[in-house]
């Protein structure tokens, strides 16, 4: 932190935790005693449309709150690199969710691209709520040098009404930071995009029943699977909107009850008789 003015530049899709982000570094630069500026932007429909936050902060009062280059740029999801390409230049330090992005997706010209398999990691290790405490942790060690106990409290200050809600969440949000803020990035060989989003729709069916599952609109919370009153749902390996698992259907178990539909919040998944 010793530029008079760093300029950050974080982005993803709604719903990965992007703003959550901003709002927890700007208290812990505010603590730290500088000024900061944090303007966040999003789309009308926050769920799966690019999601970025500009951060600037400084020793002295910031004066215009816009720039066109960064210091900083953090990007989570291949579909949020279009948003913020432009702020990259020559000396702009780049981390990359690599488990999502390939590394051929940034400029060749800059060497200063970082990355850790977030998404991966996040639905391996600590649960797939937990990308955004592991991008906070390198964040805060690697780019900000941020003391890791303080960072934490904040963090804890700022999650404090989800963490009391669900404990086994504040136990797995602080094992990710952890392991985040000490996380060797990777800068020659990195990891494969394999959780990409799904962008197909996918769609299953016999002689009696036809089901249909679109990615981009899961993010796999499940309710599906709970309402299913066959089990004929469980999560599958395809990724859908935020990295995560979406629904598979055993389609001679279903019974077209309409359930899945019925509760979807986001109409990711429809079974219906095979038309004779």
């Amino acid at each position: 932190m010793k530029k008079e003015v760093t300029k950050i530049v974080l982005a993803g899709e709604g719903g990965q935790g992007i703003q959550t982000i901003a709002k927890v570094l700007s208290t812990a630069l505010v603590s730290a005693g500088y000024f900061v500026s944090y303007i966040p932007q999003f789309g009308p429909e926050q769920r799966g449309t690019p999601s970025v936050s500009f951060i600037q902060f400084s020793k002295s009062e910031i004066t215009y709150p816009k720039f066109d280059t960064a210091d900083i740029v953090m990007v989570l999801r291949r579909r949020a690199i279009n948003t913020i390409m432009s702020y990259i230049g020559a000396n702009t330090q780049v981390l990359f969710d690599s488990s999502t992005i390939a590394r051929q997706k940034f400029s060749i010209n800059n060497s200063k691209i970082f990355a850790i398999p977030a998404t991966k990691l996040a639905e391996e290790q600590f649960g797939n709520k937990n990308q955004n405490i592991l991008a906070l942790g390198v964040l805060a060690k690697n780019f900000l040098d941020y003391p890791e106990n303080a960072m934490w409290e904040i963090i804890s200050s700022q999650l404090g009404k989800k963490f009391a809600k669900n404990p086994d969440l504040a136990i797995k949000a602080k094992a990710a930071f952890d392991f985040a803020y000490n996380f060797q990035l990777e800068t020659k060989k990195f990891s494969k995009p394999e959780y990409d989003t799904c962008e197909e729709i996918i769609v299953k069916k016999n002689s009696d029943r036809l089901a249909v599952i679109i990615p981009k609109y899961c993010k796999g919370c499940g309710i599906c699977i709970e309402k299913c009153p066959v089990q004929a749902l469980s999560f599958g390996k395809t990724l859908g909107v935020y990295g995560t698992p979406t629904p598979d259907i055993d389609i001679e178990k279903c019974i077209t009850c309409g359930n899945c539909f019925r509760f979807c919040p986001d109409s990711a998944i429809k079974v219906s008789p095979t038309q004779k």
